[in-house]
């Protein structure tokens, strides 16, 4: 929500060069910590709940490439609506993130979903 809602358009278009918040934290520069965790955190829970929503996206790729994907929606929605910059720094953040959540999420799913071919089907 605050990614896109809670920020005021700046109508201006913002592009960050790329990896300049490692550089900033290379440089010293402590406080850009927390805008890198909080997007490595923002799509984590997408890479735990997308195997368990969508059988298909079984292998860390998948999960990794639907928050890349996403991840991207989101950048270019901030570009476009001059709320917040584009930033490449954020599509990596936020896919190392979902990638975090795969490596949960992805076992996770095999084995509800094992569980669930384990159950027998009813008699009703």
């Amino acid at each position: 929500m605050i990614t896109l809602l809670h920020r005021q358009p700046t109508y201006t278009l913002n592009i960050k060069p790329p990896f300049w918040e490692i550089s900033e934290y290379l440089k010293g520069n402590e406080s850009i910590l927390f805008d890198i965790v909080g997007n490595v955190i923002m799509l984590l829970p997408l890479g735990i709940l997308v195997p368990i929503w969508i059988r298909k996206a079984d292998s860390l790729k998948k999960v990794a490439l639907t928050g890349c994907f996403i991840s991207v929606f989101i950048e270019i929605i901030q570009l476009i609506t001059t709320r917040g910059f584009f930033e490449i720094d954020d599509i990596v953040h936020n896919t190392l993130g979902t990638l975090i959540g795969a490596l949960i999420g992805c076992p996770l799913a095999r084995w509800l979903y094992s569980q669930q071919e384990n159950i027998p089907p009813s008699d009703t």
